[in-house]
């Protein structure tokens, strides 16, 4: 596949031509994966990122985000983001003109995450990636294989599901054969209007009429955070204008994986973290740039 023009830059270009991403993520128990998510996403070419997380994290965040990151700390509940959140984070994708929002990693399960989330996607034309918690508070209100907020959005939603996420949200049994993998990402990417992104071993990613089956990963990718660092990376590729999303979306999944290759080669598979998949990006762009 031609994916040379996502890396392309203009010597007259500056950094909003290249995305503002707006990671929505984090807990009281689990800051770090909102922090993995967007320092991701800055290591892999967004122009700009802010994270929105519940203002009772900010001493960890601020202890372990890359100082480029910038900060929105929001009213939370218990932890986890609340509903008087939501205003804030709408007001903030306006006037700011957010290019593309990651959102769920980390976030616990509550109903006021499920809100914003569908707030954003019903009023907004951008790339939105989904995942982890994000998948999750949406399990009730699937019928019949179909979450009507997905298939009814203006934006352009990216699933990024695990086995088990991806059971929740489709209601399909999980079947680890790739024939099967590939078949019911396809079912659910079709029927709901998403690019859904099925992780595991050859991710899958299809919108339902179009597949790529990733062959770049291995083992040691199977770690805490890993999943976090893939939303970031595609949160930031998406904000790029050249050449079409799905392609995009697949580039990130083999970035990924290949950073995940390429860091396994010193730490070995068995001590692989997914903070260095993040130091590995570079080189991972730089081998196929």
């Amino acid at each position: 596949m031609k994916i040379h023009n996502i890396f392309k830059r203009d010597k007259k270009s500056h950094k909003n031509d290249y995305g503002h991403v707006l990671v929505v993520a984090g807990s009281y128990n689990m800051p770090g994966a909102g922090v993995l998510c967007s320092n991701s996403a800055i290591i892999s070419g967004a122009g700009l990122v802010t994270f929105a997380f519940p203002q009772s994290c900010y001493a960890a965040v601020a202890a372990n985000i890359k100082p480029e990151i910038m900060l929105l700390p929001v009213a939370d509940d218990k932890g986890k983001i609340s509903a008087k959140a939501g205003k804030t984070i709408m007001k903030f994708i306006e006037e700011i003109k957010i290019s593309s929002v990651a959102a769920g990693c980390g976030a616990g399960k509550n109903d006021a995450l499920r809100k914003i989330i569908t707030d954003i996607i019903k009023k907004y034309e951008i790339p939105v990636v989904i995942d982890a918690d994000g998948l999750n508070v949406f399990e009730k209100t699937r019928e019949k294989g179909i979450i009507k907020d997905f298939k009814n959005a203006k934006a352009d939603v990216i699933v990024t599901p695990h086995p088990k996420e991806f059971g929740r949200i489709s209601g399909i049994k999980y079947d680890p054969s790739p024939a099967a993998r590939k078949k019911n990402a396809g079912i659910f990417a079709k029927n709901n209007g998403t690019i859904c992104v099925l992780k595991g071993y050859k991710t899958v990613v299809t919108d339902g009429g179009r597949f790529y089956v990733n062959k770049t990963g291995n083992p040691g990718m199977a770690t805490a955070g890993s999943g976090d660092v893939l939303s970031g990376i595609i949160s930031a590729f998406v904000c790029n204008k050249n050449s079409d999303l799905m392609l995009k979306v697949a580039t990130a999944v083999y970035i990924h994986g290949l950073a995940g290759d390429i860091a396994a080669e010193k730490k070995t598979q068995v001590s692989l973290t997914a903070t260095d998949i993040i130091d590995n990006i570079p080189k991972a762009i730089g081998r196929i740039k």
